[in-house]
């Protein structure tokens, strides 16, 4: 087996398993692990593809509340940044054949996101 370096993982989905939900759950992440495609990483943490990430605007212009037939939604192709000591575990699958974007086992690449609350609810 050849030793792995973080560096290899970029571009690959890995299962990724996180220790606090707390922070993730501000914007909209409910699940403690899932599978994501590493995009980047430093000294500080990693950076995960989060695709489909949903943006609300249920404000307007002066941050007074939308009423609910005019609040907007986007979905957005994203990038989300998790600091390493959240990291629990990441499990990488180099040699898995046929293990590739953008369906893993059959699985969804991404987040569990509440959709029943905007990240501006939650705060």
């Amino acid at each position: 087996m050849v030793m792995m370096k973080i560096e290899d993982t970029v571009n690959d989905i890995v299962l990724a398993v996180l220790h606090e939900m707390e922070t993730m759950k501000r914007i909209g992440i409910t699940s403690q692990d899932f599978y994501a495609r590493i995009v980047g990483y430093d000294n500080y943490g990693i950076w995960l593809e989060h695709p489909d990430f949903e943006v609300v605007v249920s404000e307007d212009e002066h941050g007074k509340p939308l009423p609910p037939e005019q609040v907007q939604r986007e979905q957005i192709d994203a990038s989300v940044f998790v600091p390493w000591g959240n990291v629990a575990t990441l499990v990488h699958f180099p040699n898995r054949e046929g293990f590739d974007f953008p369906s893993p086992f059959r699985k969804p690449i991404g987040f569990e996101v509440d959709r029943g609350q905007s990240a501006s609810d939650k705060k």
